[in-house]
């Protein structure tokens, strides 16, 4: 079998023992796969995503230890998942990744960027593309042109904002700052917010404090707790400072932002595990 360039730096820097024994985690993995076999993946039993290629079901919400031996992993990766759970439960996972990781080892995580995208929003400045690169709003469009037969045009109209038109009958599905900024980041609050107000953007101004902790507090208000689930954004904001503070406490040894392709890790350069989201990430490593 022929062996990259890339497969072959991984073994010539990390133990056979480990290589073999996949001491690589990544937690929260969905439907996130590695081409090289020495990754190891955690996620929910009930996630949305297939159980195909998962090995450990693990709930972050129990906040139970991960079921892994102390100072063994290599590597532990997560990738837009901390954005999708409680703070007790980021906090869990970034104490149970000091716990696993071994003396040297490597915490990567990616995470969805609020205040990135507030700043957007704010700014009227969410691309109208976001249609067709955020799960959720994609689903939606997806469901649309379905249920219309594919008979469906789009246009902006003067408002700029993106409307993808019925040609069966009226029915219409709108894609604008506000909306869109909400599929992104807190999708369970959706139904509440438009029950409040026809107008988006009012319900929207009502939460904004000019404080994007403070805003993302007000808009977790209007959640529907029966409707929250496991895979949707759901708005339980842990600023990147005070993430970084909470992970430098723990005892790493050292603690900095990244971006894409850029680790520590060799094992962290492939692609498959660098999905370039349209500048709503950050991504933050450490060292035990």
């Amino acid at each position: 079998m022929e062996i990259n360039f890339l497969e072959q730096y991984i073994h010539s820097v990390y133990s056979e023992e480990s290589l073999k024994e996949k001491r690589f985690y990544n937690i929260g993995a969905g439907s996130q796969r590695s081409k090289y076999d020495i990754w190891t993946y955690i996620d929910l039993e009930a996630s949305k995503y297939s159980k195909e290629g998962i090995d450990i079901f693990y709930d972050l919400e129990s906040l139970a230890p991960i079921p892994l031996p102390d100072n063994h992993a290599e590597v532990v990766f997560n990738s837009f998942v901390i954005e999708h759970i409680s703070i007790d439960a980021t906090k869990n996972l970034c104490k149970e990744a000091y716990r696993i990781l071994k003396k040297g080892g490597v915490f990567h995580s990616k995470v969805h960027c609020y205040d990135y995208s507030y700043k957007l929003y704010k700014n009227h400045l969410i691309t109208p593309k976001a249609p067709f690169e955020c799960r959720e709003s994609k689903e939606k469009l997806n469901n649309f042109i379905k249920n219309h037969k594919g008979r469906v045009k789009a246009t902006f109209n003067d408002k700029n904002e993106y409307v993808i038109k019925s040609l069966v009958n009226s029915e219409e599905l709108v894609f604008n700052s506000e909306n869109t900024f909400l599929y992104h980041n807190a999708v369970a609050a959706m139904d509440n917010l438009y029950a409040k107000s026809p107008d988006l953007r009012a319900s929207l101004n009502d939460c904004d404090t000019g404080n994007v902790e403070t805003f993302y507090k007000n808009v977790l208000n209007f959640v529907d707790e029966n409707k929250k689930e496991s895979y949707q954004h759901n708005a339980d904001y842990f600023s990147k400072e005070e993430l970084f503070a909470y992970i430098k406490n723990l005892g790493f040894s050292e603690v900095y932002f990244t971006q894409a392709f850029q680790s520590i890790s060799p094992a962290l350069w492939e692609d498959k595990l660098n999905p370039i989201h349209k500048g709503f990430l950050f991504s933050i490593e450490a060292i035990k």
